[in-house]
């Protein structure tokens, strides 16, 4: 699989170098006055971003060299577990609040994200349980509920910093890693039905997330607010046509598009680099996709394949979910473009976990002679 798993690696590569031609693109002019104020220099972020990069690249190394199975053992993943379920706490007590949200803890004048962290976390935990209990995975109490009422705590611990988004986006690849361990499809509809169920509610409760849900039906019903980001967004990829106004041309950037080198990055580049860009960039991940899924199919474990699989469907679940929002198909949430959008820890972490992904590569088989899709330990 070696073929499968150099070509994972060339594939981030290019998004991450995408990324920083985007952030520097989209942040150089594209700060508020009050950013301007606090960030003086036009390259801070990008400098940020390059600086992060660095630190993910070297913890994609590290996680490349380290055997996939040490993560199942007691001390790594109980660790990682304990110390993601700490910090998600800890956010609570002391993180800093932007918007109305608290998901974020300051560390020598940078912040930490925590719920990013925890998704790796919650991945790892439902890959050791669900590899483990692979005898009892058609049973709901000893092979189901255990990892999942611990998922709902971590789920439940990131609701409550005000973020519906990353919920979404680990609850979604829980449901998919449920359905590669193998359980009866009635758990798996019930899981489904409870979690649609329980975002329909959070977003009823929340008046915030009713004006999101307002906004997306109609945006132009109030444009100057709750409808800005999706009217700004639409108009960047209409200005940006077939072939974009060129690399560093957008208009949109420039105060107009809210967020633009973060959760709208996407329609920047769409602005820049048209509709070609746009399926180029679309193409990178669906071919990531396609090569993480031939490792998965031809890891040596079950542990190596869900956990492989978890990874993978993270990162496409949040770039489809990311692109949609931009495009008007989902409503407006903050999920920053796997690899591409300015952001420290979710670059770190993203990086990390392709680390891991291409360690389970270079073990793995092909998959037409590794058997099942999910090989039993």
């Amino acid at each position: 699989m070696k073929r499968e798993t150099m070509f994972v690696l060339t594939v981030t590569l290019a998004l991450t170098l995408v990324g920083i031609l985007m952030v520097y693109s989209s942040s150089g002019v594209g700060t508020r006055a009050a950013e301007r104020l606090r960030e003086p220099s036009p390259l801070y972020y990008v400098n940020r971003q390059l600086a992060y990069m660095a630190i993910g690249l070297l913890g994609m190394w590290i996680a490349s060299r380290i055997d996939y199975h040490r993560w199942a053992t007691p001390l790594y993943f109980r660790g990682i577990v304990f110390v993601s379920l700490a910090l998600l706490v800890l956010v609570l007590m002391i993180g800093a609040k932007t918007g109305g949200a608290c998901r974020w803890i300051p560390v020598a004048g940078f912040r930490f994200q925590p719920s990013e962290f925890a998704k790796f976390a919650v991945i790892l935990l439902l890959a050791v349980k669900l590899s483990q209990n692979q005898q009892h995975i058609r049973s709901f109490w000893r092979g189901i509920a255990p990892p999942a009422v611990t998922t709902c705590v971590f789920l439940g611990l990131i609701v409550a910093e005000h973020d519906l988004g990353v919920p979404v986006v680990i609850g979604s690849v829980c449901l998919l890693m449920l359905l590669m361990a193998g359980i009866p499809k009635r758990y798996f509809f019930l899981a489904l039905g409870c979690g649609g169920a329980g975002v329909a509610g959070l977003i009823y409760l929340s008046p915030n997330r009713m004006e999101r849900i307002l906004a997306f039906r109609n945006p132009w019903a109030d444009p100057s607010d709750t409808g800005l980001q999706l009217i700004q967004s639409l108009a960047a990829f209409a200005q940006g046509g077939i072939l974009g106004r060129g690399p560093g041309a957008s208009e949109k950037k420039l105060h107009y598009l809210p967020a633009a080198h973060t959760d709208f990055i996407f329609a920047v580049w769409g602005e820049e680099m048209g509709l070609v860009g746009c399926l180029a960039l679309v193409v990178l991940f669906v071919a990531l996709l396609i090569a993480s899924m031939r490792i998965v199919a031809g890891a040596r474990d079950s542990f190596g394949a869900l956990l492989a699989g978890g990874i993978v469907s993270l990162v496409s679940f949040q770039a489809a979910f990311n692109m949609a929002v931009t495009i008007g198909l989902l409503p407006t949430k903050g999920l920053p473009l796997p690899f591409i959008s300015s952001g420290g820890t979710a670059l770190i972490v993203y990086l990390s976990m392709i680390g891991v992904l291409l360690n389970i590569g270079l073990q793995a088989e092909d998959p037409e002679r590794a058997g099942d899709f999910v090989p039993t330990t």
